[in-house]
C-alpha cells in the first residue's frame, strides 16, 4: 500500500485507500508523509490532515510513535493559531474546522492533503465537501474503513476529491453509470 501511495503522488496523482477498519490504513499514509519529507517535500509547502474529532489523538499518537521526525501542528480548539504551522511539516485538524476556517484554510497550498473517514464527503453538496474540496493541495489522499458505499454517487464524490475530473461530472456519472448499475 505504501509503495502504491508514493508511486502515485510522485505521478502527480491522488488515492483512494480504502481496506477494512485495522489492516493498516494510517500507518502505510504516514510511512508516505515521512517519505515526503525525506524527499524535502514540506520545506515550502506543508501537509495537511483531516480527521474526525474522535481521531485526532490516534493520528498524533501514530505519528508520534511511527514517524517521530514528522513535525506535527494540532490545529484544533478554541486557542488555535495558524502561526506555529512554520515550524510544522503537517497540520492536523478536523472537518469541523475545516469547514468553519474554509476562507483561511482554502489560501494555503498544501503540498499533500489527507482526509481519513473519507465518507465524510460522500454528499458532494453539503458544506463540509465542499469545503474540504476547496483546499488546494498537488496530492490528495483519501482514506476508508467502509469502502462499501450504498450508492454510486458516494463513490464519485470521494474519488473527485483524490483526482478531480478523472470520472467526469457528477451528472454524467449518475447517468452512464450509476443508474445503469444500481
Amino acid at each position: 500500500g505504501y509503495e502504491w501511495l508514493y508511486k502515485n503522488a510522485r505521478l502527480g496523482m491522488g488515492s483512494l485507500i480504502a481496506d477494512d477498519m485495522g489492516l493498516g490504513k494510517t500507518l502505510q499514509v504516514i510511512t508516505t508523509l515521512l517519505k515526503m519529507k525525506q524527499e524535502g517535500a514540506f520545506k515550502k509547502l506543508k501537509g495537511l490532515v483531516v480527521v474526525p474529532t474522535t481521531l485526532l489523538t490516534n493520528w498524533s499518537k501514530e505519528i508520534s510513535k511511527f514517524a517521530p521526525e514528522l513535525r506535527l501542528h494540532l490545529y484544533h480548539g478554541s486557542g488555535r493559531s495558524l502561526t506555529p504551522l512554520k515550524d510544522a511539516d503537517i497540520l492536523l485538524t478536523t472537518y469541523g474546522v475545516v469547514r468553519s476556517e474554509e476562507e483561511g484554510l482554502s489560501k494555503l497550498k498544501w503540498a499533500v492533503m489527507v482526509i481519513d473517514e473519507a465518507q465524510n464527503i460522500k454528499n458532494p453538496n453539503t458544506a463540509q465537501t465542499k469545503a474540504v474540496k476547496k483546499m488546494k493541495s498537488g496530492i490528495k489522499i483519501a482514506m476508508s474503513g467502509t469502502p462499501v458505499e450504498n450508492r454510486m454517487a458516494e463513490y464519485w464524490s470521494i474519488f473527485d476529491f483524490a483526482n478531480k475530473g478523472y470520472l467526469g461530472n457528477l451528472k454524467k456519472f449518475v447517468s452512464d453509470y450509476a443508474i445503469p448499475i444500481e
